[in-house]
């Protein structure tokens, strides 16, 4: 099985070797493609949609990884798995593990996060996406979430539908501290939290820990309490929500619409 590695802290970040390095140990083909640098919260941009426009890339070798194949772009993580998933760089894989992130991916926030929108991103093209963040260094455990991580990919590739997408997220404590796995429905709040505060000339991001007011059961909840939280998300689709709007649209038009043929 192929599984595709990227990440939204660039290709050197240590979250991205450790999973690829668990990932890779369990025998899987394993390639990365991840952006040159840091692209957090540039949610699903592929940087630009110009005619023409050229997207450098570096192929890459790591001593620890013989054998794989690393792309650095010059571009934010979703255009790394978009292309790869579309083939440019040989067949498509089964799998994109996009992590691991140094900062949980929790609550209704993960719109704007590019680890997940890189999973998201290879639904869109028919492939699986796994999505792996645990807390911020200096508690964060890779070592817990690369675990976990490979336990998600071995389910996903054995039972999961295609464009299937998890979102996971591990609490930073030792894999027998644990004290389960729970599937959770999105949080209202993250456990990431954003401020800003404004100069002149200016606004000046601020983040902060949230633990209040998260929920029950939900992803933030189960996180902060020392629980794997696992949500299954979608990418854009369209569905029969809101079906009646287009009638109601239509009445307020100001000229006869042609009836389908």
């Amino acid at each position: 099985m192929r599984i595709l590695v990227t990440n939204d802290d660039g290709i050197d970040a240590p979250g991205l070797h450790a999973v690829a390095t668990a990932l890779a140990t369990e025998g899987y083909e394993i390639t990365i493609a991840a952006p040159r640098g840091e692209c957090s919260g540039s949610g699903s941009s592929l940087g630009t949609l110009e005619h023409g426009a050229e997207i450098a890339y570096t192929e890459r070798r790591f001593e620890h990884l013989p054998g794989v194949q690393a792309l650095s772009f010059d571009a934010p993580p979703a255009f790394a798995v978009f292309a790869a998933c579309a083939g440019v760089f040989g067949p498509p894989p089964d799998l994109v593990v996009s992590g691991i992130n140094p900062g949980p991916n929790t609550g209704r926030m993960i719109l704007n996060s590019s680890t997940v929108a890189a999973a998201l991103t290879a639904s869109t093209l028919g492939v699986r996406g796994l999505a792996v963040s645990c807390g911020f260094p200096p508690e964060h455990r890779f070592d817990t979430a690369g675990r976990i991580a490979v336990s998600a990919a071995q389910w996903m590739l054995a039972h999961s539908a295609h464009r299937a997408v998890l979102n996971v997220n591990v609490p930073d404590l030792d894999i027998s501290e644990v004290k389960g796995v729970r599937m959770a429905p999105l949080a209202p709040r993250g456990l990431l939290g954003l401020t800003f505060d404004k100069t002149p000339d200016t606004v000046r991001l601020l983040r902060f820990a949230n633990t209040e007011r998260l929920g029950t059961g939900t992803d933030s909840a189960l996180v902060r309490d020392g629980y794997v939280s696992i949500s299954a998300i979608s990418a854009v689709a369209a569905n029969s929500e809101g079906s009646g709007v287009a009638a109601h649209v239509e009445a307020c038009l100001p000229f006869p619409v042609a009836a389908e043929s």
